[in-house]
């Protein structure tokens, strides 16, 4: 299990001179498997029943504030409703920056809507982008794509309180990956904090939606795992 493991399962990432619609596919295909693998990490932390399972249901509806919203990764039960929530989203071709606004305001929606039914929910948010990104300046434009997104989401990452602004999330968390590419097989993925821009690992990530998680509901906390080699 690892987010790893969702980009070698989305496959090669085609050529920028593939059709339109074989790239969408690669993206949902990447969307889908990342849902997948950090459903298992919450698991390994001590979260039962998250969706989707592997082989199993997969993501969610739930009714929101402003209508019914599919939520990417889930945990929730009878009694309290939506509990947990990540959303996915990826930007997988150049030019990276085209799409970026619509991402972004796209999180925003979902945040919204579930934090108006559900105010409680601790609503997160994974933004995948190639390592491409990360360095694709231009004479105009001297600030890559990948460090132009961490600004913009690290304005409405950080929801401390569940009075706060609905379209706050609680956390917000980059990964940038190296996908497979036809000629060559060299995957990789790095998690980043936005606010403030930090690597973390993968085992730090998945703890601290569980901290967030605990803090949200102290009456019903996870409880400890096994100990944060991060803070030994």
């Amino acid at each position: 299990m690892s987010l790893l493991d969702a980009v070698v399962a989305a496959g090669p990432i085609p050529p920028d001179s593939s059709a339109r619609a074989e790239k969408k596919r690669y993206s949902e295909l990447l969307s889908k498997h990342l849902a997948v693998e950090a459903a298992d990490g919450l698991r390994l932390q001590g979260f039962p029943g998250v969706r989707p399972s592997r082989g199993g249901p997969g993501e969610r509806a739930f009714q929101g504030g402003l209508g019914p919203k599919k939520v990417d990764v889930s945990y929730s039960d009878e009694q309290h409703g939506l509990i947990l929530a990540v959303s996915v989203k990826t930007i997988s071709f150049a030019p990276f920056g085209k799409n970026l606004k619509n991402r972004f305001f796209d999180i925003l929606s979902e945040s919204i809507t579930l934090h108006l039914r559900f105010p409680y929910s601790v609503v997160c948010g994974l933004f995948a982008l190639p390592v491409a990104s990360s360095r694709d300046t231009t004479p105009l434009r001297q600030t890559p794509t990948f460090h132009r997104a961490a600004d913009l989401l690290a304005t409405v990452s950080g929801r401390q309180e569940y009075t706060d602004p609905g379209e706050k999330l609680e956390d917000v968390t980059m990964l940038l990956f190296e996908p497979i590419h036809q000629d060559r097989e060299t995957p990789s993925v790095q998690l980043y904090t936005v606010n403030p821009l930090e690597e973390i690992s993968e085992e730090r990530y998945f703890r601290r939606i569980k901290e967030l998680h605990d803090l949200r509901n102290p009456h019903a906390a996870i409880g400890d795992t096994e100990p944060d080699p991060d803070d030994e």
